[in-house]
């Protein structure tokens, strides 16, 4: 397995990773392919955006895709998504991603990491270094 920055030639790819990993529990969501590309594409196009793909026999296994964050004293690097497929899941490849985003990231002088995420996933954060904050996630449907 190799771990390389993202070009736009693997936008499918990373957008066929990122359905494959979401379509089971606890998400169970149905992401339709143009909507994949789309959310992909809008990404890594945001300011600085990086985007890291786990490749293992020239396929994409999983992504981890998000941008610098400018801030007052110091930048930060928001992750917009980290997904495996789901043959992958526990063998490590998430966690190798973020160990490749730390590398790179160290190259620019960022040294915070920062993301959201659902509880179920706690623990693999937790055992990739990541702690809570105490900034709360607020939302509302119009």
């Amino acid at each position: 397995m190799e771990f390389r920055m993202c070009t736009e030639a693997d936008i499918p790819g990373l957008a066929g990773a990122m359905s494959m990993a979401y379509s089971e529990a606890p998400w169970n969501e149905n992401w339709q392919e143009d909507k994949a590309v789309r959310r992909v594409t809008a990404i890594l196009s945001n300011f600085e955006s990086i985007g890291l793909a786990a490749v293992e026999d020239g396929k994409i296994i999983g992504g981890l895709l998000g941008y610098v964050d400018p801030y007052a004293d110091e930048d930060f690097f928001f992750v917009s998504e980290l997904f495996v497929i789901p043959e992958r899941k526990r063998q490590g490849v998430g966690r190798q991603l973020i160990g490749a985003l730390e590398d790179v990231l160290h190259g620019k002088n960022i040294s915070v990491i920062q993301l959201i995420s659902i509880d179920d996933n706690d623990t693999f954060y937790g055992k990739c270094g990541l702690t809570k904050d105490d900034v709360s996630v607020l939302f509302k449907r119009c």
